[in-house]
Order: C-alpha cells, then structure tokens, then sequence
C-alpha cells in the first residue's frame, strides 16, 4: 500500500477527475474516496485515462491503489451490495482497500459488516479491508488482530505526520 494517498472528500465532477490526473502524473499512487463522497466514478474513470494517454512508465491497473469506504453500517447483504456498487460505479474491477467509514450502528452491525468485507476479499472484490474513525474501544475487542495491528500502525503514521 502506498504511504500518501489523493484525498478527494468533498471533490466532484471535473474537479475530483482532474485533481486525479494531476496526482497521478506527479507521481501518487493512491487515491482514496468513500461511497459518501460520491465520486467513486469520477476517480474510477481517471485512473485508466492516466494510464492509457500519459503512462510513460508501464504503469497498469495494479499499481493505482484505490481506497473506497462504506457509506453506512447496514444488514450483511446491504453491505455486500454496496462493495460490488462501488466497483461498478469505480468501473476499476476491483477495490484494494475497503473502509468501514465509522463504528455508527453497534457492535453486532460492525461485525455483520466486517463479515460481508471478509467474504468480498474471499470473492477477489476487495484486497484488503479495514477500519476508518473508529476508536481503539471499537477494535480491540470486536476486530481480529491483524486489524487492530494496521490501525494501530495507521493511527503511529498519523501521529508521526502529526495528523492526529
């Protein structure tokens, strides 16, 4: 996973389009959206017009890292619907990294959500999932390991950016 990623909250349209191609050309490899941004479309149309009119460098799908997170903790089926809408609406084929946005919802719908992104990762849908505004409370004790370690990594970065 790329260490910087092209944020595009509160980019549409033209903007989030061309903020992506400008990202790209200067050499990020990253960009993360949210279903609640409601530019999936716009970063997933950009990304293969970067690579097939100014890729220099042989770059392909696999080296665009794209981050896309759940709008809402909704029931197991509503969350597997709303990865496979993200990929369509992305048109990337795939998602690298799928985002619960937030803990909203309780202990039991996390958990359902988190078991639909596991199957989407089974499924190839998605590469790798985890956790976005949650508290340690929230994944330490409902989350297996692997996930606390990347967020607990996550949160050192942003300390260390001095984001956090």
């Amino acid at each position: 996973m790329p260490r910087i990623h092209l944020g595009v909250y509160m980019t549409s349209g033209r903007e989030t389009t061309t903020a992506v191609h400008h990202a790209l050309e200067a050499g990020y490899r990253a960009i993360d959206s949210a279903e609640w941004y409601a530019n999936e479309r716009e970063v997933g149309s950009a990304v293969p017009k970067f690579l097939s009119s100014n890729n220099t460098t042989g770059l392909s799908r696999k080296d665009v890292w794209f981050t896309t997170k759940l709008k809402t903790n909704s029931p197991y089926d509503s969350t597997r619907r709303a990865v496979k809408e993200s990929i369509k609406r992305s048109g990337l084929g795939y998602i690298d990294l799928y985002l619960l946005h937030s803990p909203y919802g309780g202990k039991e719908r996390r958990l359902e959500c988190w078991r639909a992104v596991q199957d989407a990762i089974e499924e190839w849908e998605v590469r790798a999932g985890g956790v976005s505004n949650f508290g340690v409370k929230h994944v330490s004790t409902q989350y297996p390991l692997p996930i606390l370690e990347e967020y607990l990594l996550m949160f050192a970065l942003y300390l260390v950016a001095g984001i956090a």
